[in-house]
């Protein structure tokens, strides 16, 4: 038995291994429709990748899609775009939460604003460095 793609082998044992725990851990709780629904779902995930992984026809066809420009331009966009809406999302909900902690006086509201500014804050810093290596690099 041969690995022909080890990034859906990886993904498919660990779709597996979460398929297991949540398992173990609902028998010790007590069984609900939800969490075996979602067992069912990751136990079918991990298996199919395991099986694409092991094939060495679909895990050709699936380094080709991998590789394939559009969809890596698609990708690439796709990120930006999530990444500038999470910079709107985290700037505009810093501002919203400590106004409203301002207008109420309720300190949990401004604290949330604030670990809000420090994701974005973290963002920026990220876009920062990135763009200076990129620029240097590329």
């Amino acid at each position: 038995m041969k690995i022909y793609h080890k990034k859906n082998f990886t993904f498919g044992l660990f779709a597996l291994f979460l398929a297991a725990l949540n398992l173990v851990l609902n028998l010790q709780q007590g069984f609900n429709w939800k969490d075996g629904a979602l067992i069912a779902l990751l136990c079918l995930l991990g298996a199919a990748s395991l099986i694409r992984s092991l094939s060495q026809k679909y895990s050709h066809t699936d380094k080709v899609e991998e590789l394939d420009e559009r969809n890596r331009l698609v990708k690439l966009k796709s990120r930006s775009q999530a990444y500038y809406i999470s910079q709107f999302v985290f700037l505009s909900g810093e501002i919203a939460l400590c106004a409203w902690g301002k207008i109420n006086d309720s300190e949990p509201c401004i604290y949330l604003g604030l670990g809000l500014m420090l994701a974005f804050f973290i963002s920026l810093i990220t876009d920062f460095f990135t763009w200076t290596y990129y620029d240097e690099y590329t």
